[in-house]
């Protein structure tokens, strides 16, 4: 097993416990408050079932088929994050997946910081350069962690498909099921899929309220594009973007795009 930790990887736990903590804020309302005209979606609608107004927006299919049989034929997995403040992680996830193995390269590049240098200097002898590797050029530091996963080392297997879902994907913009619309079916890397475009341009404030509360935010944005798969139910390709406007007006953009395709 190669599945390397990361000094930098507690984020990951840290924004699980975040949007956890958030739900029992939305939770404490029996539904979410729409205003008139916003296109809500029901909440007897089950989290797996797509239907003209709703998908399952945390459900991607590098997490299904790598917790389903081996394929039939190798696949590829594209995640990338790209962040518009040069202090937040930016972040790549390529991997590779073929019977019974998975290949992860996940790359994060940010603005580097004096403790970023001193991190880096002080690990250069104790980490292995075929699992991660560290620099800072130009004022950027980037991390390169590379994992190998096998199906029979649970552990490692884990590690590379949540590594992909929690870190790589938008999962956390559905947790307050912005409205969505039907475009229609599309073919996608040879899989039928049914297209779907995500907007809350239209909602008003108050159907963003838990969000913006829990968030300390003027306002927040989610625009974009969704390829759902029927089955099993999960998002194969996505194309999103988050803007959010903080109390303080400072502006900050997120730019989610992942992929499915067979090699």
């Amino acid at each position: 097993m190669s599945l390397a930790f990361s000094p930098r990887m507690f984020t990951k736990t840290i924004l699980a416990s975040t949007v956890a903590a958030y739900l029992l804020l939305a939770g404490a309302c029996t539904s979410k408050t729409k205003s008139p005209g916003s296109n809500s979606t029901s909440a007897s609608t089950t989290a797996s079932t797509a239907s003209a107004n709703h998908f399952d927006g945390g459900t991607y299919c590098a997490q299904s088929f790598l917790q389903g049989p081996a394929p039939a034929q190798p696949l590829h997995f594209s995640n990338q994050i790209v962040q518009s403040d040069p202090s937040a992680k930016s972040k790549d996830f390529q991997a590779d997946y073929a019977g019974d193995t998975v290949d992860l390269v996940h790359r994060d590049k940010w603005l580097a910081t004096d403790e970023d240098r001193e991190l880096f200097r002080e690990t250069a002898g104790f980490t292995d350069p075929k699992i991660i590797t560290r620099s800072i050029n130009n004022g950027i530091a980037e991390e390169t962690t590379t994992n190998h996963g096998t199906r029979s080392d649970a552990v490692s297997w884990r590690g590379v498909t949540n590594s992909i879902a929690q870190g790589g994907t938008p999962w956390h913009l559905f947790v307050d099921k912005p409205p969505v619309s039907l475009v229609g079916p599309e073919t996608v890397n040879g899989f039928d899929t049914m297209k779907y475009a995500v907007d809350t341009t239209h909602e008003y404030k108050i159907d963003k309220g838990a969000w913006l509360a829990f968030n300390h935010l003027q306002n927040y944005d989610i625009v974009g594009t969704a390829w759902v798969l029927k089955d099993p139910p999960c998002v194969l390709q996505y194309n999103i973007d988050y803007t959010e406007i903080a109390k303080d007006g400072k502006t900050s953009k997120t730019h989610d795009e992942g992929t499915v395709a067979k090699e």
